[in-house]
């Protein structure tokens, strides 16, 4: 038999099967993109501190909570890696026990607080993060080949998000920010930012390429580790990720029929 045809057949098969074991129900996704609460440095942009930890910001954290302890989710997933599952667990046991304080980040502060009121007994991590992120070798690239108007359109670009940002927290609750940073509009702008890069370099470079595909390579396993968390009984689930994780896992999603994307002003109201 000739090799097209087996895989011809092989691709028919599998789609058989694929549509006889996909669950009838689907399972509801709020993809909750979040800036990093305590300013962990983690972005290229740098932006100010929002004093997480501040009386005024407790308070927002918990109502924020409360809205989306109505979501009612089965399973939290947040932005830890999967090698740190146990760590965290114990963390979040520490934490309902009363022997643990919250730091700043967002997998507590609203991870935790959340999977206490839903009565979880645990987080799952789907985080991986060995990847490269050689962003220093992409400018260094567009320096040598005298890529001006792009370096100082991304320097510009990077500029007016931490100006923006800075602003917001001056005068907006957290739940007010995430809404604003959860639209299609962001997420179609955060899912393809990386794909300014390509023109890195001459034709002989792909340092962008290189770049652009490390981001989603990472991005594809996270989603991996999301899949193989789920056993199609899920009703709900929450995935707490930065904005730009949430953006690519979106694109990532609208091709799974088993699950339905709940959009976040649904939800925070």
């Amino acid at each position: 038999m000739k090799p097209f045809i087996v895989l011809l057949i092989a691709i028919t098969t599998g789609s058989s099967l694929a549509a006889q074991t996909t669950p009838t129900n689907e399972t509801e996704v709020l993809l909750l993109g979040t800036f990093h609460f305590a300013n962990q440095g983690l972005d290229v942009a740098k932006f100010e501190d929002v004093k997480i930890l501040s009386g005024k910001r407790q308070k927002e954290v918990e109502e924020l909570v409360m809205m989306l302890k109505k979501f009612k989710p089965d399973k939290i997933f947040v932005e830890v890696p999967a090698t740190a599952q146990k760590m965290y667990d114990s963390l979040y046991t520490a934490y309902k026990n009363g022997t643990h304080t919250l730091t700043g980040s967002e997998t507590q502060q609203v991870g935790f607080r959340l999977a206490k009121e839903c009565g979880l007994a645990s987080l799952i991590c789907a985080d991986y993060n060995s990847i490269s992120f050689p962003i220093d070798s992409v400018m260094k690239v567009m320096m040598a080949n005298k890529q001006m108007n792009m370096l100082q359109y991304f320097q510009a670009a990077i500029q007016k998000e931490q100006n923006d940002f800075n602003e917001e927290i001056k005068t907006k609750t957290i739940t007010q920010m995430l809404v604003d940073g959860n639209t299609e509009k962001i997420y179609n702008k955060l899912a393809g930012v990386y794909y300014f890069f390509l023109k890195a370099g001459d034709k002989t470079n792909h340092a962008g390429s290189f770049l652009a595909s490390e981001q989603w390579r990472r991005n594809i396993y996270i989603y991996e580790n999301i899949l193989k968390n789920l056993d199609g009984k899920e009703k709900r689930i929450l995935i707490l990720y930065g904005t730009t994780h949430v953006a690519m896992l979106k694109e990532m999603m609208k091709y799974n029929e088993s699950l339905e994307i709940i959009p976040v002003n649904k939800v925070l109201k």
